[in-house]
């Protein structure tokens, strides 16, 4: 992966024609973040910036925005990423409140110290339209290269003749788009017609991609689409069936060929509006596009981006591929990733998985049996829709005032329905929606009854792990874990360890009683691999006196049970001399934050750092945080322990891609003996 220097430029209003410039500038090698003193002013004249003449405008459009300010601080910033020998990645942010921007073909600023040079063309200084929106907490979920999912949708409606559209030769769009995203699952649309409900439900089997090629028109502001036979679509219904789903695509391809009018921009105005839906990446076309430059453009796009997942970097590249073409700067890039990738390669330090040396540490601890899986509520969030999903539906529903970024955050929301209701309504709340959540994903699979019970929709859920061989949840079950500590409220890892014969138990604990905790007395009193533990740290549902859920419940459980051994002190003894896989949960997540703190702080936690843990995370890149590599690092140093701490290694990934890898290690060290347990420790342990 390449070195990159982030320069983000950001737009405030004066008036009608001039506009405030901030300058907030990222050293690849820099952790101290550099802001421009000044806000430099530019005046755009937007009468002036029309015509056909794509060089007259280029011209008018650099003398306008490199005024001697604008340069002398684009150029500071361009030399210190220059001497870092890092691309330069500029983001334009542009907010609703100059929208009007949008219509500004940017990708024509010339080089100012290179004359007549496109700024854009090419690898050094890449650009895209960086756009803050009020979906921005809602997470995005990448997936590896090589399990990108794509669906290609050409329409040609025979109605579109009417309104003096050139035909789109359905075989031929295809055809080429299968072609320049070879190396991907693409998936086609069989007609040149497209419904946009049956488009809507194509979508919910979850792509990667979709590219879309079709005409467009904007009239009164508004893009509408020609998609299928009778009048054009509104583009708002295309923006609003994708805002439904649950898993939108990751990035939107809006093609359009030579039409006649201004079709394209029917198409690149749609741009900020997926944008602002929550589809991290737009790549659509301002203005008419020949087909010649849009098949070449293409071709090369997809070709880089295929090589490090980098949509910027694929767009400058693949734009200075057409930059002797008279419409090279009609593709344009609306982006919410940071970090500009749209796929990542799983493993520890960032995918470079021959550099982890404890696979055979992590292996031996797995086959004896001496390792602790810690599972979060993120683990099922393909079946239940996660713990951000369920926060911000009951936000929307009751009301929460605080900032939007709050609203993904169940403990805070939680804790806002308590103080307006009660603690009790709080839980029935949260597992109703939860059953909600379940239900909107098999309620059709539930033994087809017309009212779903809660237990055919778990039995539905769980027949959907079941059938996949790498679903964390059945590879989990297969392990030889005799406890589970499970930061989830639900009880799915009991259902599928009982599905695989195993005399699963769940233990919890009622701290919020009088005798504060009160000890779970499991029937098992002592778990092994065919009668496992499955301890819910933070209660089950249905238990209303185990369940921590507001943030006043996080305090008064710390309170109540500052050490782990007052809540169960066989545990602990297991703990100290197990290998720890924490699975499943967000560094920000107050179940981790309290449990992790709890683990640390438990007596005895000098032998942990003898042995091999493992820390699964999402890559900060999804969370949209302010600045990726910094949140890494953070993450990293969070995890390197420290005193009596133990050191975790950080596991870049989902916990899918991580327990897919430690079955195949498994594997491959099957001849391998484990190390053998020391004498009397299994009577130590408990």
């Amino acid at each position: 992966m390449g070195r990159y220097s982030d320069l983000e430029i950001t737009f405030r209003k004066r008036d009608e024609r001039t506009y405030a410039l901030a300058f907030r500038f990222n050293s690849h090698d820099d952790a101290a973040e550099q802001r421009s003193l000044t806000e430099p002013v530019i005046a755009l004249d937007f009468a002036a910036l029309t015509g056909d003449d794509p060089e007259a405008y280029a011209q008018a459009l650099s003398a306008a925005f490199f005024t001697a300010e604008v340069r002398a601080e684009f150029t500071r910033f361009r030399t210190a990423a220059a001497v870092t020998e890092s691309i330069l990645r500029v983001r334009l942010s542009i907010g609703p409140d100059v929208a009007e921007l949008h219509a500004i073909h940017w990708e024509t600023l010339r080089d100012p110290d290179i004359l007549d040079a496109p700024l854009f063309a090419g690898e050094r200084t890449i650009v895209s339209r960086f756009l803050n929106s009020g979906e921005d907490w809602w997470p995005i979920r990448l997936r590896p290269r090589g399990r990108l999912r794509a669906l290609v949708v050409v329409a040609n409606p025979g109605s579109s003749g009417k309104y003096g559209l050139a035909p789109i030769n359905h075989e031929a769009e295809t055809a080429l788009a299968k072609r320049a995203m070879s190396g991907l699952d693409v998936e086609t649309w069989p007609k040149s017609t497209v419904a946009l409900g049956d488009l809507a439900a194509k979508l919910r089997e979850d792509f990667d991609i979709l590219y879309l090629v079709c005409h467009g028109k904007l009239v009164d502001r508004e893009p509408f689409l020609f998609l299928d036979e009778g009048q054009p679509v509104s583009g708002l219904e295309l923006v609003q069936a994708i805002r439904e789903l649950d898993r939108r695509p990751r990035m939107v391809v809006l093609a359009s060929c030579q039409s006649a009018g201004t079709s394209g921009v029917g198409l690149a105005a749609l741009g900020p509006r997926l944008a602002e839906a929550g589809v991290p990446a737009v790549v659509a076309m301002q203005g008419n596009v020949f087909i010649s430059t849009a098949a070449a453009f293409t071709q090369r796009f997809f070709a880089e981006l295929l090589t490090d997942g980098q949509i910027d970097r694929a767009m400058a590249v693949a734009r200075g591929e057409v930059r002797k073409a008279a419409d090279y700067w009609a593709p344009v890039l609306f982006l919410r990733l940071r970090d500009g990738r749209i796929w990542y390669e799983p493993g520890f330090g960032g995918g470079r998985l021959n550099e982890f040396d404890k696979w055979r540490s992590i292996c031996s601890s797995v086959r004896a049996g001496r390792f602790i899986p810690i599972l979060g509520p993120e683990l099922g969030e393909d079946l239940f829709g996660g713990s951000r999903e369920l926060a911000r539906v009951l936000a929307d529903q009751h009301g929460f005032p605080l900032a939007s970024y709050e609203r993904m955050d169940l403990a805070k929301v939680a804790q806002f329905i308590g103080v307006e209701q009660k603690r009790s309504y709080v839980c029935e709340a949260i597992q109703t929606e939860f059953v909600k959540q379940i239900a909107r994903r098999f309620a059709n699979a539930s033994a087809g009854a017309a009212q779903p019970t809660l237990g055919s929709l778990l039995d539905a859920a769980a027949d959907a792990c079941r059938t996949n061989p790498d679903h964390p949840y059945t590879i989990l079950s297969e392990l030889p874990a005799a406890i589970y500590l499970n930061a989830s409220y639900h009880p799915m890892l009991l259902r599928i360890l009982k599905a695989q014969g195993k005399n699963a138990e769940p233990v919890f604990a009622a701290w919020r009683g009088d005798e504060v905790p009160q000890k779970p007395q499991p029937k098992v009193t002592r778990p092994t691999a065919e009668s496992p533990w499955v301890y819910h740290i933070f209660g089950l549902f249905g238990k209303l006196n185990s369940l921590v859920l507001t943030e006043d419940d996080f305090f008064d459980y710390l309170i109540a049970a500052s050490r782990l051994d007052l809540l169960l002190p066989a545990l602990v003894g297991q703990l100290m001399q197990s290998s720890l896989l924490f699975l499943g949960f967000r560094l920000d997540d107050w179940r981790f934050r309290v449990l992790f703190r709890m683990i640390v702080t438990c007596q005895g936690t000098r032998t942990l750092r003898d042995l091999a843990h493992v820390g699964v995370q999402l890559d900060p890149s999804e969370w949209n945080v302010a600045d990726v590599d910094k949140a890494r690092r953070y993450i990293e140093s969070y995890f390197q322990g420290g005193d009596d701490a133990p050191e975790i290694s950080i596991y870049w990934g989902t916990p899918a891609d991580f327990l897919k890898q430690l079955r195949e290690q498994l594997a491959q060290t099957a001849e391998q003996s484990p190390v053998p347990v020391l004498q009397g420790a299994s009577d130590e342990w408990f």
